[in-house]
């Protein structure tokens, strides 16, 4: 994605920044991902959807013009996902 998203940009020579597409676009394929193994029944790496989201979210911010402070992003769905993980065994034990 990377590679096709760079080769891209200097054949044609667009001037436009090419980074939240990218990262947009991770951020999608990365949950999709996860949704996909989740539907076959298969495990899901909760680091991967913690990344997918992260990027998902600093992307589409990035693309609507808005500057997010990264590491306070980061910061926030790891803590989101940590009170998640607490939510649900909780709820495993009744």
């Amino acid at each position: 994605m990377i590679g096709l998203s760079l080769s891209v940009q200097y054949y044609y020579n667009y001037s436009v920044d090419i980074l939240p597409w990218l990262t947009f676009g991770t951020g999608l394929i990365l949950i999709g991902v996860s949704a996909a193994r989740m539907q076959f029944g298969m495990g899901f790496s909760k680091i991967a959807v913690l990344i997918g989201v992260i990027a998902l979210v600093l992307g589409g911010a990035s693309l609507l013009g808005l500057s997010l402070p990264t590491y306070a992003m980061i910061i926030l769905v790891i803590g989101l996902f940590i009170v998640a993980e607490a939510a649900a065994s909780l709820g495993k034990k009744k």
